[in-house]
C-alpha cells in the first residue's frame, strides 16, 4: 500500500526548483481527499488548505483500479506541457495514471463553432478552458462561460512538509459539476457532497465567492449541464436552488455560443447535446462499465476525446 501524497511529493519538489517551469495545479486527487477531510483547516487568508499529517490517499481505489494524478498546466504552450509530461514521468511514472492538460488555443473551440454538427462538437463530452482572444473561456459545446482571472487563482493545500498547488476550494467543487456533459458524475456525487458540506461550512465565504464572485460563470455552466438530463435526480450543491431550464431557455441562454443560428439549428445542437449526456449518463452510473475504463485505463485509451484535440 503507497500513499499518493508520497508519489507526488517528488513531482511537486521538481516543478517548484525549476524556475521556469509554468504554474500547475493538482485537480481532484489528494486535494479532494484533503476537503472531505473533517479535521482539514481552510485558511482563506493565506489561501492554503492544511490538512492533517495523516491524511492518506492509497494509490489503488478500493476497485483494484489505479488512480489518477491529473495536472492542469496554467499555460497554452504545447512545450510547458510536455515539460510537465516529462517531469511526471520521470518521478511519478506508473504509480499514477498521469495526466497533464493545459489552456486549449482557440482554433480547437472554432473548429467546433464552424461546424456546429461536425466530428469535433459531436465528440466533445468533456469541458475544457479556451484561449480566446477577448479572454479565457470554459467551454463544453454547446455552452461557453467567461473565466474570470480570479478563479484560476492557485492555492496550497500543506501536509506535513508537503506543499501542493491546488484550486481554489470552491473551484474543487466546481469543476466535479461541469468537467461532464452528464454533470457530476454519479461515482463522485457522495465525495463531491461531502466537500461541498466540508469547504461551505468551514468557510461559508467560499460559496458566495462560487455562486455571486469568480466562481459564477463556471457554476452557472453545470446549471446549464444539468437541465440537458432533466429526468435525473441532481444534487444541488450550492444550495441555490435554481430550477431546470427547457430547451427553449438553453437555447435562448446567454451562454449559448452560437446565438446567431436559427431556431431550428439552435434546436438541433442542444437536442444532441442532451442525447450525448443521456447516453454518458448511462454508461457513467454503470459501476461494472466504470470498473472495467478504470482498470482498462480508458482515458489513456480515448485521450483525442478526452482532452477535445
Amino acid at each position: 500500500m503507497t500513499n499518493s501524497i508520497d508519489v507526488i511529493k517528488p513531482f511537486i519538489e521538481v516543478m517548484a526548483r525549476d524556475e521556469l517551469a509554468p504554474d500547475i495545479q493538482i485537480i481532484g486527487g489528494v486535494g479532494s481527499a484533503a476537503l472531505e477531510h473533517p479535521d482539514t483547516v481552510i485558511d482563506t487568508r493565506n489561501k492554503e488548505v492544511i490538512a492533517p499529517d495523516s491524511l492518506y490517499l492509497d494509490t489503488y481505489r478500493p476497485n483494484g483500479s489505479l488512480r489518477d494524478l491529473d495536472v492542469l498546466v496554467l499555460s497554452s504552450d504545447r512545450k510547458d506541457i510536455d515539460l510537465v509530461n516529462r517531469y511526471m514521468t520521470e518521478t511519478v511514472g506508473d504509480n499514477l495514471e498521469r495526466s497533464a492538460f493545459g489552456i486549449k488555443p482557440a482554433e480547437l473551440l472554432r473548429k467546433q463553432m464552424c461546424s456546429p454538427l461536425g466530428f469535433m462538437a459531436l465528440k466533445t463530452f468533456l469541458s475544457d478552458r479556451y484561449d480566446m482572444p477577448a479572454g479565457m473561456v470554459k467551454s463544453l459545446f454547446p455552452f461557453s462561460v467567461p473565466i474570470k482571472p480570479e478563479s484560476l487563482e492557485p492555492w496550497t493545500l500543506s501536509i506535513g512538509n508537503s506543499h501542493i498547488p491546488i484550486p481554489n476550494p470552491a473551484m474543487s467543487v466546481i469543476n466535479y459539476t461541469n468537467r461532464s456533459i452528464g454533470g457530476i458524475r454519479p461515482k463522485d456525487l457522495t465525495k463531491v457532497s461531502n466537500m461541498a458540506n466540508s469547504v461551505f461550512s468551514k468557510a461559508p465565504e467560499l460559496r458566495d465567492w462560487a455562486v455571486e464572485g469568480p466562481g459564477a460563470s463556471q457554476v452557472n455552466l453545470g446549471l446549464l449541464l444539468r437541465s440537458l438530463t432533466p429526468g435525473r435526480k441532481h444534487t444541488d450543491v450550492f444550495n441555490i436552488n435554481r430550477p431546470i431550464l427547457t430547451a427553449n431557455d438553453l437555447i435562448e441562454h446567454e451562454s449559448f455560443i452560437l446565438p446567431e443560428l436559427t431556431t431550428r439549428e439552435k434546436q438541433l445542437m442542444v437536442g444532441m447535446a442532451t442525447i450525448k449526456a443521456t447516453l454518458l449518463s448511462s454508461v457513467e452510473s454503470n459501476s461494472t462499465i466504470v470498473k472495467l475504463w478504470q482498470k482498462l485505463g480508458g482515458e489513456q485509451r480515448a485521450s483525442s476525446i478526452i482532452n477535445n484535440d
